[in-house]
């Protein structure tokens, strides 16, 4: 198939800037928005102890699953592209930049992607990072007739390489991958958490095997990792054989700190020195400490996603009823005290399809009850259960409240992050809610919350119609980045009308580091770059 490189048939959000000529300088440029003076010298060595609001899953690429788990190790795994994580968040979405691979070429119906690999790059096991490396790493989760083929990574995978049709290795140092149908949006997926496309060693996976990698995770990145304590810490050490730039630091711990004031207050006696999902209500009382609390609104968002396979969930009235009741203006400016933006478009902000006028349903309790009671439901009458994590239950507790409002009685059930995440797949018919906390700047976001979230859940998408199910695609396979975004906005209309799901708010006060921190920058995106970070002596 022809390859089209001219810079005419690059489209500019991801093309334009995501050239494989770009300067590796772009992901380590410095600038004063970073909260260190003009002039001031990045310092070699340190500790960075970064305190995390959830265990992370496994350090496994291809399985593991959730942000706190994607901030470690993409320190550990790199991907053939990444993101230049050192823009602010008023940048909007970070451009693309040559990760593993230094220059990339896509066809011109974006079905066909060729990588030139970067050389001398190893893996932290001293083995070389090449293309039949790359090859190794692709058929894990692709090719059932390979003999380290893993059943659990193909399906994390597959949202993904579903419709891979052939990974070609054209030479030691350049791939190509050819997918069944148009892919524009496969750049872009490829540097995200979830789905993970970071390149493991293959002797380390035949070492120590589908279970043991994560444990012995290793990656070709800027750090490699030591040791992994569950519930304790995970230490990471600066790779000093780095094919880029050596980090500042010498060395990484993330502790997991799953109580809010637990997390805060290590963070205000110096246990800790960045601070992950910052207690809305300590935001001026960190500021006022020299604490620098990052204003920005990164590319995540929580939400509510339904289980079809509930009877009140099957009812589009009482889906509408549900979101007419709650007030997130309220939620946002009263639980958060004012630094959280209320969302209604699922496709959230900072994604290249947002646009503020698209909305779902207002906050009218009033028109909440003349659903329910059109649907054939009287006071009380609709009863379910919402499933939350730890971290989410007190917003699941002011969104119970604002149902009871209109008649609808809720329980919860909350649990701790890992044992929450693995009974998701597995919901009872009682329970008609879940909550939900991520999103990416690709407007490809919609169709992964189609097929996981609706699809998936309950037979969603026959419920919801095949009007959306073609709109989704269609905006998928489009080849053309301005009328997809067209697309998608369309397709997202669709979505709303039925109200596939329950867009709740997008935090802007996610971060908090200490002051001696320098170099730490949140990006409009949902996880940051540790490289360019050093602390103040």
């Amino acid at each position: 198939m022809p390859l089209n490189t001219p810079a005419s048939a690059l489209h500019r959000r991801h093309f334009l800037k995501a050239s494989g000529t770009l300067a590796l300088a772009a992901p380590f440029a410095l600038n004063n928005g970073w909260g260190f003076a003009a002039g001031e010298a990045p310092r070699s060595g340190g500790t960075l102890i970064i305190g995390q609001y959830q265990e992370p899953t496994v350090y496994d690429p291809n399985r593991q699953y959730s942000w706190e788990t994607f901030r470690v190790d993409r320190h550990l795994y790199e991907s053939l592209v990444g993101e230049d994580l050192s823009q602010p968040a008023s940048a909007g979405a970070p451009p693309l930049i040559p990760a593993l691979a230094q220059h990339w070429e896509a066809s011109a119906d974006f079905t066909t992607f060729t990588f030139d690999l970067r050389q001398g790059v190893r893996f932290h096991d001293g083995t070389p990072f090449d293309a039949e490396a790359v090859r190794f790493n692709v058929r894990r989760f692709t090719d059932k007739q390979f003999e380290h083929f893993d059943v659990q990574a193909s399906a994390s995978m597959r949202p993904v390489y579903g419709q891979l049709k052939a990974l070609n290795v054209l030479g030691s140092h350049r791939v190509q991958y050819v997918f069944e149908r148009p892919f524009m949006a496969f750049l872009r997926l490829l540097p995200q958490g979830n789905y993970v496309s970071g390149f493991f060693s293959p002797l380390a996976l035949q070492t120590y095997g589908q279970n043991g990698l994560a444990e012995h995770a290793c990656g070709t990145g800027p750090f490699k990792l030591v040791s992994r304590v569950r519930g304790e810490k995970t230490e990471l050490l600066r790779n000093d054989d780095y094919w880029g730039r050596k980090p500042w630091l010498e060395r990484l711990v993330f502790r997991p700190i799953a109580d809010d004031a637990t997390r805060l207050s290590a963070l205000q006696t110096g246990e800790i020195d960045i601070l992950t999902r910052t207690p809305t209500d300590a935001v001026e009382t960190l500021q006022a400490g020299g604490f620098h609390v990052h204003d920005s609104s990164n590319a995540g968002e929580l939400f509510l996603g339904w289980n079809f396979n509930n009877r009140f969930a099957k009812d589009l009235k009482v889906r509408q009823a549900v979101i007419h009741a709650i007030d997130r203006d309220g939620l946002a400016k009263t639980l958060f005290s004012g630094y959280a933006l209320p969302n209604r478009n699922i496709l959230n902000i900072g994604n290249d399809a947002y646009d503020a006028r698209q909305q779902d349903y207002p906050y009218d309790p009033q028109a909440a009850r003349a659903l329910l009671r059109e649907a054939g439901h009287g006071e009380g009458s609709v009863s379910f259960t919402i499933a939350t994590d730890v971290a989410n239950q007190p917003t699941i507790e002011w969104i119970r409240d604002d149902l009871a409002k209109v008649g609808i009685d809720v329980r919860i059930v909350s649990q701790e992050w890992l044992s929450y995440s693995s009974h998701l797949s597995s919901l009872d018919a009682d329970t008609a809610l879940f909550s939900m906390e991520w999103g990416f700047v690709t407007p490809y976001w919609l169709k992964l919350v189609y097929d996981g979230y609706v699809k998936a859940r309950g037979g969603g998408g026959d419920l919801l119609g095949g009007q959306l199910a073609a709109a989704i695609e269609a905006a998928a396979q489009a080849e053309d980045e301005e009328h997809a975004i067209g697309l998608w906005q369309a397709a997202n209309a669709l979505l709303q009308q039925q109200a596939g799901v329950v867009p709740l708010l997008t935090f802007n006060r996610y971060f908090t580091s200490a002051p001696n921190v320098r170099g730490f920058n949140v990006p409009a995106q949902n996880f940051y770059d540790l490289s360019n970070v050093w602390l103040q002596a």
